[in-house]
């Protein structure tokens, strides 16, 4: 599969940026191409790589809300004067999984906007052609989701307090 060569890569770092867990990544990847393979869609589809991306996103969003990675304590690394503290590692893991599961809630198309122009560091110029919007438009789109991404972390965060 030509797909997996030339996309395999970029396809298993979504799914590790959206799922922090190397294991999931890996097995998520495998039940992509697995998917991928047997859909007749995939097969039809004009863009290839975008297809197998979207996948990818439902794929791993569908982990998230299924699965909780393991608690952030047991993924901090280890110490070193290179790097975080063990506490530091485990505060921004948890602020990481916390953020991803805000992006898992929001809809579409704020949630692709989102993991595009933030997790894959396209410009909206490239996430145009993707998603065959206007830039502009999907600076709008970008705009009201990392609002509402505020709004559902900041609720969360009285949650807690309470």
């Amino acid at each position: 599969m030509a797909l997996l060569d030339a996309s395999g890569g970029p396809l298993r770092g979504l799914l590790l940026r959206l799922t922090t867990s190397e294991q999931a990544a890996g097995e998520l990847l495998q039940d992509l191409f697995l998917r991928l393979y047997e859909s007749e869609a995939f097969a039809l589809a004009e863009n290839g790589f975008s297809y197998a991306w979207k996948t990818a996103v439902n794929l791993a969003i569908d982990w998230r809300r299924g699965h909780r990675t393991q608690h952030p304590l047991d993924q901090a690394a280890p110490m070193s004067s290179s790097r975080p503290s063990p506490l530091d590692a485990a505060i921004s893991m948890e602020d990481t999984q916390r953020a991803l599961d805000a992006v898992a809630r929001l809809g579409e198309p704020g949630r692709s906007v989102v993991i595009l122009y933030f997790l894959e560091q396209q410009s909206y110029e490239q996430i145009s052609d993707r998603l065959d919007k206007k830039p502009n438009h999907l600076r709008s789109i970008c705009s009201k989701a990392i609002g509402r991404l505020r709004e559902d972390l900041a609720a969360a965060d009285k949650g807690d307090a309470l």
